[in-house]
């Protein structure tokens, strides 16, 4: 069967712009393979498919994610594509209402999320403190390069606050 590879950016989090592009390649006739972030692949097959993402933090074959899954094919989605803990669902487009979402929406995502976000903000915490004492080495001693080297750990906190701006937003858009 034919396959396709699109490249496209989504921003961290953005769970529901991947899934909006999911669907509109999968009403036009193309099944996602490998939904990634930048790089997505897709297979020609038949039906039209609504997706939604869903991530079980539960070890694989134990009895709470066979409780999560179970819960999602009670109101009707199946497993469409597994990876590391994230699986995306899907349930044939006629017979799902455009806000359809799985059992229990995005909880398990935001938990995901809520433990990323705490240990990017520690990181930033401790680059703001190394870029600090940088800068005030620099004053002190008098040399421009040392002064200037505190641009990287500020770099740094510049991409960890970036990072935590949109997995706070993702799951709520």
């Amino acid at each position: 069967m034919p396959t396709k590879r699109t490249f496209r950016n989504f921003r961290p989090g953005d769970l529901s712009g991947l899934e909006r592009a999911l669907n509109e390649m999968s009403a036009a006739g193309w099944q996602p393979v490998k939904p990634g972030r930048l790089i997505q692949t897709y297979r020609q097959e038949p039906g039209a498919y609504v997706h939604r993402f869903g991530y079980c933090a539960h070890r694989p074959g134990s009895a709470d994610e066979i409780t999560w899954l179970a819960a999602q094919e009670r109101a009707g989605w199946e497993p469409a594509v597994r990876e590391k803990g994230w699986i995306l669902f899907r349930k044939p487009a006629e017979a799902a209402a455009p806000d359809d979402t799985l059992a229990g929406h995005r909880e398990t995502v935001e938990t995901l999320f809520k433990a990323k976000i705490a240990r990017l903000d520690s990181l930033r915490r401790i680059l703001l403190l190394l870029g600090t004492l940088i800068l005030l080495a620099g004053y002190f001693t008098s040399l421009l390069p040392v002064m200037y080297a505190s641009g990287l750990p500020l770099l740094g906190v510049a991409w960890a606050t970036y990072r935590i701006k949109y997995l706070e937003e993702g799951p709520h858009k």
